[in-house]
């Protein structure tokens, strides 16, 4: 009887074995599962243990090798656990990599700043120097842009008179160097006379005065008007003095350049024929060294100020105007960088938050980067804590998700957050991933960046479910009940006094499990004392021997 005993002893430590085992290693992979449960149970035992001798006398019942638990209503709360450091909302250095005197410095530590608010003046007479140099080099890049656009436009020589292409100098394909001529334009449609009066009577002669002339040899009478009295006199013949007159007259279509003829302005005759020049004349040029591409015009055309004589290509005037765009872009982003430096001179607050440093003062020089953190901003509007989520549970955590938080500096109170960001950068360590997950906290009153805080994500709630510890849990889903009339099962490891019963789980956190069928309230259920050697060694260090029974609490068998 007593091998049977010991062998069905035997068999029911190794299922309980075998169950917490499959727990431990399922919470090894996830490294995040506390394992309150035998701190639990150890702790209710010593307890019960520690006083029932004095209460109730001895333990007078056989030693069963068995707990006690009592399956009773409580809650159940789904959660996922980590810790960190408290940290601000959001956090800035103020630093700065320009050299100059610090010439105003208005705040201080604690100080609250608005985003964009006046921290630092620097004096800034170097940069505005840079600014007036940057402003002088772009002018001149745009002026020597200007002049090779104009230079590269010319290269489509044109008239700048009305009149008739009297000679061309080239044709399609020749080669011209600056300065060869392209082609004479004469305005012959209104020719001048050019005639000599007594220089007495040409005190009498205005510009604008009709004049009659008359043509040599034909005696052709044509009417023109005086354009030009000159104040200069020339002697005649015979001694006289002589002015000459400037005669504007429409050419009827026979008039030739060296035609003469004799003019009356009024009353008052020339003293001697004159002479036809045309009206205006020009010789257009080449303006710089290139080739005819074309020729646009033909000898004795009409033209009029603008018409393309020719047209050429260079690959100078090309390079040239391209250049140029490209130092006045050049030139402009220097000024545009000067003016940006130039900003950098007052360093302004780049988040709104509280002064929490401040190493610069007013009359302290900044040395091109090298004086360090000038002072520290912290957005204080809530505070954060970021947590490493193992893989196994990251997919469990949303948005919004309730978080409570203990924190050793405020002991005695539970802070409330909500999950905030969830990370998808995953950080690899040990063959283990974890991924960033950011708890926010409004309602912080006693807490500072820094402190270290425990924080649980709730991931689900059961209230007033029916439960028992996850120990009492054996393989099958099934746990054993106290049921004094039994005489066991050797053979299935069910001891003496109790009898297996299946049960339907629910949720668990880390020390109890709902079920949610197979049990009633108040059904006792065994846990062998064997589950752990530890929980067997501090039963026996503190009662002697191990524990019979428990409960939720204290509970008399």
């Amino acid at each position: 009887m007593a091998e049977i005993k010991e062998k069905a002893e035997a068999n029911s430590s190794e299922a309980a074995d075998a169950r917490l085992e499959e727990m431990m290693s399922s919470d090894a992979k996830r490294k995040k599962k506390k394992r309150r449960i035998i701190a639990g149970i150890l702790a209710a035992a010593i307890l019960w243990f520690g006083v029932r001798p004095a209460i109730f006398g001895p333990e007078k019942e056989k030693d069963t090798g068995y707990v006690n638990f009592v399956a009773e209503k409580r809650d159940i709360t789904v959660s996922i656990g980590g810790s960190g450091a408290l940290m601000p909302a959001d956090s800035y250095n103020i630093t700065s990599l320009i050299s100059g005197d610090i010439l105003s410095a208005d705040f201080e530590e604690g100080d609250y700043v608005e985003k964009d608010q006046l921290l630092y003046s620097i004096d800034s007479s170097d940069a505005e120097k840079s600014i007036s140099q940057a402003e002088i080099a772009l002018e001149n890049a745009r002026l020597a842009y200007d002049s090779a656009v104009d230079s590269f436009d010319a290269l489509r020589p044109s008239a700048s008179i009305s009149g008739r292409v009297s000679c061309l100098y080239v044709k399609s394909g020749d080669k011209v160097n600056p300065g060869d001529k392209i082609a004479d334009i004469k305005d012959s449609d209104n020719m001048t006379l050019e005639v000599y009066f007594n220089a007495a009577q040409t005190s009498s002669i205005f510009e604008g005065q009709q004049a009659v002339v008359t043509m040599t040899g034909t005696g052709e009478v044509l009417y023109g008007s005086v354009s030009h009295v000159s104040g200069y006199s020339s002697s005649g013949g015979g001694g006289s003095l002589l002015s000459e007159v400037e005669i504007e007259v429409l050419n009827p279509g026979g008039i030739n350049e060296g035609g003469t003829a004799t003019a009356r302005v009024g009353d008052i005759y020339c003293a001697q024929a004159g002479t036809f020049k045309s009206g205006a004349s020009e010789t257009v040029t080449a303006p710089a060294e290139g080739y005819i591409t074309s020729v646009n015009v033909s000898e004795g055309q009409r033209v009029s100020p603008g018409t393309a004589l020719v047209s050429m290509e260079s690959d100078s005037a090309e390079r040239q105007m391209e250049s140029s765009g490209l130092n006045v872009r050049s030139a402009e982003l220097s000024l545009e960088n000067a003016l940006e430096v130039l900003d950098e001179y007052s360093i302004t607050a780049p988040i709104s938050g509280t002064v929490v440093e401040k190493n610069l003062k007013a009359g302290d020089k900044l040395d091109g980067g090298s004086s360090g953190v000038m002072a520290v901003i912290y957005d204080m509007s809530y505070l954060t804590l970021t947590l490493n989520i193992d893989e196994l549970d990251i997919s469990s955590v949303k948005l919004g998700q309730k978080v409570e938080l203990e924190v050793e500096a405020a002991s005695g109170r539970t802070y409330e957050g909500y999950v905030d960001r969830i990370g998808v950068n995953g950080t690899v360590a040990d063959g283990v991933t974890t991924y960033p997950v950011r708890i926010l906290v409004e309602d912080y009153e006693g807490l500072m960046p820094g402190m270290n805080a425990s924080a649980e994500i709730i991931i689900e709630q059961a209230l007033d479910v029916l439960t028992v510890p996850i120990s009492a849990v054996n393989r099958g889903n099934t746990v054993l009940v106290v049921d004094p009339e039994s005489s066991g099962d050797s053979q299935n490891g069910i001891p003496e006094g109790y009898r297996s019963v299946p049960v339907e789980l629910g949720r668990s956190d880390d020390d109890y499990i709902e079920i949610t069928s197979g049990l009633n309230e108040g059904d006792k259920v065994g846990v062998s004392t064997q589950t752990t050697s530890l929980l067997e060694q501090m039963m026996t260090v503190q009662t002697g021997a191990p524990p019979q029974e428990q409960g939720g609490g204290p509970e008399e068998r």
